[in-house]
């Protein structure tokens, strides 16, 4: 509906989507901070399970799951991939990855069985694993206007060791966090 606008409501309409919920990729577009004209003059209070967002601290993710880092529940990181070449992942990602771009591994550790929200700063396929099997999601929505968080995804786990599995990403650092929220 949105391609047979006048390009000068596009933006306009996007917006709106965003705002309501809908997805669309000029929606989408208007999630980025940097880009929203928006977001220039607006704070945003982020949801209460985000607010370590802005505190990230680097890390290299993995390239296979013998050498995946560490990812703290609570705890954000600028996460850098590796090519796509380069990483082993450890099941196959359930779509297919873009050539030329960014995947990565970090390991994550569930003390309590509940909900758990995957957040990116980018468009990225998350798989999340354990063992050798992927876990179905629960949920999955853009992040909140003009705070950079692009991508939530909710899994239900229960108490073990996972593997946070990254493709497809577009560019080689990401941000991301994983968070308990119910």
């Amino acid at each position: 509906m949105v391609r047979f606008l006048p390009s000068m409501l596009k933006p306009l309409v996007a917006g709106i989507a965003a705002a309501v919920g809908l997805s669309h990729p000029a929606a989408a577009a208007m999630q980025d901070p940097a880009t929203d004209p928006v977001c220039a003059n607006v704070r945003v209070a982020f949801p209460a399970e985000l607010s370590h967002w802005s505190m990230r601290t680097p890390l290299t993710a993995g390239h296979a799951p013998r050498n995946a880092p560490v990812l703290a529940i609570g705890r954000a990181a600028d996460l850098r991939l590796a090519p796509l070449a380069n990483v082993q992942p450890r099941i196959a990602p359930a779509k297919v990855p873009a050539p030329g771009s960014y995947a990565g591994l970090v390991m994550f550790q569930v003390i309590r069985p509940g909900t758990y929200r995957v957040a990116l700063g980018q468009k990225a396929w998350i798989d999340v694993i354990r063992g050798r099997a992927g876990v179905a999601s629960s949920a999955h929505t853009m992040g909140p206007r003009c705070t950079g968080v692009a991508k939530l995804v909710d899994f239900p786990l229960r108490p073990g060791r996972y593997v946070l599995q990254l493709t497809g990403a577009p560019t080689q650092t990401v941000a991301a966090t994983i968070v308990r929220v119910k």
